[in-house]
């Protein structure tokens, strides 16, 4: 655990607040003490209002902030005087607990401060840090753990019995600080839960949190040692597809998949036994449910008996809940990969990243005589607390395309990118293939990707079709798009070197993609291929024979695949643009030469068609989005024209 203190950076703070940013963040950078939104920190001090009245304020870092990047505003300034005062009730309920500490902030617009703002109050110290520190909660929840952390830390550490966050936990903190012991202690570790360090400078708490965290960390490493390492693996990308289809059919949407670890395989079994013992920190059972899945070959036993015991669990609860689908976040395969399951890439990640933590622990308390986490109860009640249901509702309704996987083909420029980015848009990931470099100066990020790739390389799609699967789980979209326009040579004049190289972009490029991803779609959810044609397809055009043949070859290769995939729900139509002008196909000599033949100026020919309006990219990938939203989900084997009407096609 490294001590991340740096005078000079410190220095540079205006205020108390300031310096509680600066560390708050140190803390929150290092994912072995919070990950995701775990953790909280606070500090107090004093302000005068606008009639010169001087109050007792804390700043309370708020719900839904990220330690590790937020500012000032992710805090919320609440009145000190009324949240101690409710710390001395007998019995408040969470709800009242929420609504009147709302009461308490100086800006009634201002974010919900944390669940523990009372137990951040009740501590008599200017800072207050708490994280969720994965070497203290591996010795917690390892066997005879309470024991243990007192042998590590003894008097000046106070170790307490897990009671739920809230306002239970505001009192016992209270009879703790209350207590005379409180005097003599540098640090509270709540057993399962987390370590609560205070100080009247923010660098006397922030370094009492990485000493207490680095003497855990020190104690695991001296009594395991490192963890073996997991021997290099590779999983079948058909495997991942079809394990994230049948975790997306459970979850009743489209899931995202990512990799989340490996551990040997010969640990699976002990992993899995411990896992039903509790997770590292009880907010993990809300990002992660309370056990994973242990899949086979064949995912879909494991799936199904997943599914019944989560089931079975939530009915040993309360009576009136509404149960969460009953889909694992995570699972362990049976090469010792893991992988995690989300919604969308940020909740796919977050649970990748808990997934990670549990293992590590879950490992090292396997080498000191087994884990015992939370009880089933606990978790059962923290993942179905009211305040956390709240938070899933205040989520919204998602985009159309949440969680769906699209694929496009030449997207560095043209209607290929304005396809990608009206298909990200509407809630997908996409990854983009081109042969074309400029690909990734646009699609440049996790969930937006662009590779460059060579088409009509079978391989070289394959290979990218693998990394695509193993990155994001499957693919449900997919828009063949690549093509080229060599315009101007009549059949007599065209050398073969044009009419070969436009069959093979324009055609058999298109055939290699499809081979090589039906079988990742069959795994989809609704999934959907759209091929983008050409107006020429009905109207050809002088001099552009290799074009017109090519393009309606990739039709008929559309209607072909939509007859062999429509029996597997596998939609697969056609869109044909025209005049599409801003786009690199249309170059200005392609242009004088098209215009030319009709006898017409640029501008005119520009205009020529029925509605004159021009036809941009985006009215071809709003058309796409269309075809792959649901709008069209019974409908495969179309040709949708966006030519803003053709008189030769109509």
């Amino acid at each position: 655990m490294q001590d991340l203190w740096d005078d000079a950076e410190a220095a540079q703070a205006r205020s108390g607040l300031d310096l509680r940013v600066y560390s708050s963040r140190l803390i929150g950078r290092d994912p072995a003490l919070v990950l995701h939104g775990g953790g909280n920190t606070s500090f107090k001090g004093r302000v005068t209002d606008r009639f010169g009245v001087e109050q007792a304020v804390i700043w309370v870092k708020a719900s839904g902030f990220d330690l590790g990047t937020m500012g000032p505003e992710g805090f919320t300034a609440l009145a000190l005087p009324p949240v101690l005062a409710l710390a001395e009730l007998e019995s408040l309920s969470d709800a009242d607990m929420v609504n009147e500490v709302k009461r308490a902030r100086l800006d009634p617009q201002a974010a919900a401060a944390s669940i523990e703002a009372i137990v951040h109050a009740l501590i008599p110290f200017a800072y207050v840090d708490h994280s969720h520190a994965d070497g203290v909660l591996t010795i917690s929840n390892s066997a005879g753990g309470g024991e243990r952390l007192r042998e590590i830390y003894g008097p000046r550490v106070m170790v307490l019995p897990y009671v739920k966050p809230g306002f239970d936990l505001a009192r016992q903190i209270r009879a703790a600080v209350n207590s005379p012991a409180f005097a003599e202690t540098d640090a509270i570790i709540l057993e399962h839960h987390g370590v609560f360090t205070w100080g009247e400078t923010a660098r006397d708490s922030y370094e009492r949190m990485i000493a207490i965290c680095g003497k855990a960390e020190a104690w695991l490493a001296a009594k395991v040692g490192a963890l073996p390492a997991a021997p290099p693996t590779a999983t079948d990308p058909l495997a991942i597809a079809r394990l994230r289809g049948a975790v997306s059919r459970l979850a009743g949407r489209p899931m995202v998949s990512l990799p989340a670890g490996t551990i040997p395989p010969d640990e699976i079994g002990a992993v899995a036994a411990l896992a039903r013992h509790g997770t590292l920190t009880p907010e993990h059972v809300i990002h992660n449910k309370p056990f994973p899945a242990v899949v086979g070959e064949d995912p879909g036993p494991a799936l199904d008996a997943f599914a019944e015991e989560y089931r079975a669990y939530v009915a040993r609860g309360e009576a009136g809940v509404t149960p969460l689908p009953p889909h694992p976040h995570w699972a362990l395969l049976p090469n010792g990969a893991v992988r995690s399951f989300g919604p969308t890439l940020a909740r796919a990640r977050v649970s990748a990243d808990v997934a990670m933590a549990n293992l590590k622990a879950l490992r090292l308390a396997a080498r000191l005589g087994g884990w015992q986490g939370l009880g089933e109860a606990d978790l059962r009640d923290l993942e179905y607390w009211e305040l956390e249901q709240a938070k899933l509702r205040a989520q919204g309704t998602p985009a159309p395309l949440t969680g769906k996987v699209a694929l496009v083909s030449g997207s560095a420029t043209g209607i290929g990118r304005a396809t990608a980015e009206a298909l990200r848009e509407r809630g997908a990931l996409v990854v983009g293939l081109d042969i074309n470099p400029e690909i990734t100066t646009h699609m440049n990020r996790p969930g937006y990707e662009g590779l460059v790739v060579e088409l009509t390389d079978e391989a070289a799609v394959e290979k990218a079709l693998d990394h695509f699967v193993t990155s994001y789980g499957g693919l449900d979209i997919l828009v063949s798009n690549v093509g080229i326009f060599r315009a101007g040579a009549t059949i007599e004049q065209m050398g073969d070197d044009i009419w070969d190289l436009s069959l093979d972009v324009n055609v058999t490029s298109h055939r290699k993609l499809l081979k090589r991803a039906v079988p990742i779609l069959r795994h989809g959810i609704t999934p959907g291929v759209v091929f983008i044609g050409s107006r020429n397809v009905a109207a050809p055009g002088v001099g552009a024979a290799a074009y017109s043949v090519s393009k309606a070859a990739l039709t008929q290769l559309m209607r072909v695949a939509a007859m062999e995939l429509a029996p597997e729900g596998i939609t697969v139509n056609a869109v044909h643009p025209d005049a599409v002008f801003d786009t690199p196909l249309w170059t200005r000599e392609a242009l004088e030469t098209s215009a030319r033949r009709y006898g017409l100026t640029v501008d005119e020919y520009k205009s020529r068609n029925l509605m004159r309006q021009p036809v941009t990219a985006k009215d071809v990938g709003r058309a796409v989005v269309a075809l792959v939203d649901g709008t069209f989900a019974r409908t495969t084997g179309a040709q949708i024209p966006v030519d803003g009407g053709n008189d030769r096609v109509l």
